[in-house]
């Protein structure tokens, strides 16, 4: 951290360059939106207060694409922070500034020593000339009985003169308490719509408390800073005026940039934007001395040390007393339902806003591939969008992008006007990576189109069934490879209720046939009908078998009664569950596990510095639930078949069988996304969802992405389909009988 600002304020040194070419028009969108969206998720302000922080990023858009000159382009992005009203927000005008000589910035006389930071900070400044500067002073005050400190014409970027004071802070008197602030804190993303068990939500919680500092051996006992509008006030300050051993003498207003922290962002062309991150709970800081307009400052500090140094008062305790802060108010985000296509800024508002929320709130960020260039990518589409459709579906393969399985974008409501959705009467797989058909919803239907299980869907409206392939897996979120191609055939042919679909399908004979298949809503319906089929059974050779996609809470304790005794249960995870998992784990546990998952809830504060973000995550392992009285541990082997379509709970599901029986899984690996669900909402009536936080194996290994692997690796055959085998679960049965 202070080897970073050591490095910028050797560039603080140096003039911004004027003739440096504007960035492109998605980069300064981008860096617009980087500052808009620090400010929205950790400026105070923003979290109290009725402010359209939306219309102030709308407003900037058009002016920030029309900027010709680098001034321009800083102006369009003040006229966003000035909607704020605070004055540390603001694009920084880091011009060089006139210092006094170098001569005179340090002296000592008369038992006072005077500092002047202007020149401390003038010229190339590294580590080790700061250190010497600071041992210099330190020198110069041990003997010293009052100090002053000199704040005005740093830099204009105030925090300088925080950072230099720490150099020699040592030197100063003792501080036994520090003001204290409050900063915004997310506990990951607060749904903005339904529930969500992930307990997420936004809160102030107090920081800025330190470690009391001790008095050094020797050195002043009193400090008076002079300050005026353009001096950065550093929190020794404050803290020493509350302990009566410091006096500000300023001239003018004092803001309180150098003690509260912010987050700075380059604009490019040299010049940054500042945004507050946190404030005072005392309040702004106030000046012990007010010196009128034209008058010297200086020489009001020099009478009063002279006065001090001679006979130095006891000091006094003034500690500020704390003032009434507005509440976090907790608010939704506008989705501008009434405007089904966006105006051309809020369609770019909306490329915005998700790419903000995923920056800072995705738990997998760090697994996401160049997350920024897919915003720069998307922003010119957003903003060719000239219909709904199109602008759904650029927001949709954005998301996509974000290879997250949760992530979903749909509208908020539903629309009347919009045509209900329907599917072919069977449903299709990749097998063998060849979309396949694998079961028939609508045995009449598909009878007259003379389809059969295992015929290969090769063409599509007289196109190769790739193209069609391509464009729905464009659109389709899944987190990892395969999860998500077998997402995209699923749904490759849906289509609006009642069209027609011409394919060209290839049995077992090799023949490639046409047929024309009408698209029916009656048909999804029949896709979600849950099965018919025992929701457990006793198969040969003593085996048990348990559908946990059907099986219910209640069911539970009949099922493992009926099955005990058996030699090995084959449990069926090939879909969703029921939430049964917290009723078997207890009745599986014959390990004596205490967890089942690790947990890693996000803590989301602000920016610290340039590219540094404060992101700390809650550890917990999740506990498994205890065995009820009166119930026995099955003692037999414990097989779980899967594949891509468990997702969420069934790979939590998963994580319970896995340290309660040392399950075996067998089949290809789960979808690999798991973390409660929550929710955003994006312009046009719009919501996206997305994982809230991440979930790992108890040892700590990676869920996401990868899923729960496999022990034996098979997947179905384009043979055994059309002979009407289950391979995958005759596999595990075969495992439960021979056991291997």
């Amino acid at each position: 951290m202070r080897a970073l600002i050591a490095a910028l304020v050797v560039l603080l040194a140096s003039p911004a360059r004027a003739d440096a070419p504007l960035p492109d028009t998605p980069t300064r969108l981008m860096t617009l939106g980087r500052v808009w969206a620090e400010a929205k998720f950790f400026h105070p302000t923003l979290q109290t207060k009725d402010i359209d922080w939306d219309a102030a990023l709308v407003a900037a858009i058009p002016k920030v694409e029309a900027a010709k000159t680098q001034k321009e382009l800083d102006a369009a992005v003040q006229s966003m922070l000035a909607v704020i009203g605070d004055p540390v927000t603001r694009v920084l005008d880091d011009k060089p500034v006139d210092i006094a000589a170098p001569a005179d910035w340090l002296v000592t006389a008369n038992h006072v020593t005077e500092v002047k930071l202007s020149v401390f900070a003038a010229g190339t400044l590294d580590f080790k000339g700061s250190r010497e500067k600071a041992t210099q002073i330190a020198t110069e005050a041990a003997g010293a009985k009052v100090m002053i400190i000199d704040l005005r014409n740093v830099t204009a970027r105030a925090w300088v003169s925080r950072w230099i004071v720490e150099q020699f802070a040592s030197v100063l008197p003792a501080i036994d308490e520090w003001p204290l602030m409050r900063s915004v804190e997310h506990r990951g993303w607060r749904t903005q719509q339904g529930t969500t068990s992930g307990n997420y939500f936004s809160t102030f919680i107090v920081t800025g408390g330190r470690p009391p500092k001790p008095a050094p051996k020797q050195g002043p006992a009193h400090v008076v800073f002079v300050a005026d509008p353009t001096a950065g006030l550093p929190m020794e300050a404050l803290a020493l005026q509350a302990t009566g051993k410091a006096t500000i003498v300023a001239q003018g207003a004092l803001r309180d940039d150098a003690i509260v922290d912010t987050a700075t962002i380059e604009l490019g062309g040299g010049s940054r934007a500042q945004v507050r991150l946190n404030e005072l709970l005392s309040g702004p800081p106030t000046a012990d001395i007010s010196v009128p307009a034209g008058q010297d400052p200086m020489v009001r500090a020099r009478q009063l040390a002279k006065t001090l140094a001679k006979k130095l008062p006891a000091a006094k305790r003034t500690r500020p007393k704390p003032r009434e802060l507005p509440q976090l108010r907790v608010r939704d985000d506008d989705d501008y339902a009434s405007t089904p296509l966006p105006s051309r800024e809020h369609r770019l508002l909306a490329g915005i806003r998700m790419w903000a929320v995923i920056d800072r709130f995705e738990p997998y960020r760090y697994l996401i591939k160049d997350w920024d260039g897919v915003l720069r990518e998307m922003l010119p589409r957003l903003d060719a969008a000239r219909d709904r459709e199109t602008y759904l579906r650029v927001l949709k393969e954005m998301a996509a992008r974000v290879d997250d399985g949760h992530v979903n974008v749909f509208p908020g409501a539903p629309d009347p006007t919009a045509k209900p959705k329907g599917i072919a009467p069977f449903e299709v797989r990749l097998v063998e990576n060849r979309p396949t058909i694998v079961r028939l919803l609508d045995a009449a239907a598909t009878a007259k189109l003379g389809v059969a299980v295992g015929d290969v869907i090769e063409m599509i409206d007289g196109k190769p069934a790739a193209e069609t392939f391509a464009a729905r897996r464009a659109i389709t979120s899944g987190s990892t490879t395969e999860s998500r191609d077998q997402r995209a055939a699923a749904y490759m042919l849906t289509g609006d209720d009642g069209t027609q679909v011409k394919l060209g399908v290839r049995g077992a004979r090799g023949k490639l046939r046409d047929v024309v298949v009408t698209r029916a809503k009656s048909y999804a319906a029949a896709f979600d009908a849950p099965s018919s089929e025992p929701h457990w059974k006793k198969l040969a050779g003593n085996i048990g078998y348990i559908d946990l996609r059907t099986l219910t809470v209640p069911e539970v304790p009949a099922a493992m009664k009926d099955l005990d005794g058996t030699k090995a249960i084959v449990f069926d995870m090939r879909g969703y569950p029921n939430g049964v998992a917290w009723s078997l784990a207890p009745r599986l546990n014959t390990r004596g596990a205490k967890y089942g998952a690790q947990f890693l809830a996000p803590h989301v504060f602000g920016m610290l510095a340039d590219d540094e973000v404060a992101d700390t995550r809650t550890r917990f392992l999740q506990k498994l639930p205890p065995l009820e009285p009166g119930t026995t541990i099955y003692r037999g082997k414990v097989i779980v078949v899967i594949d891509d379509r468990a997702i969420s709970q069934s790979e939590h599901t998963c994580l319970f069988l896995q340290e309660a029986a040392g399950a075996t899984f067998v089949g290809s690996p789960t979808h690999g996304a798991n973390g409660d669900v929550t929710v955003m909402r994006l312009p046009g009536g719009l919501r996206m969802s997305f994982t809230g936080q991440e979930v790992r194996h108890v040892d700590g290994k990676q869920l996401q992405q990868v899923g729960i692997t496999p022990h034996i690796v098979i997947r179905p055959t384009l043979a055994g389909v059309r002979a009407g085998k289950d391979e995958v679960l005759d596999r595990a049965i075969e495992l439960a009988i021979k056991g291997r």
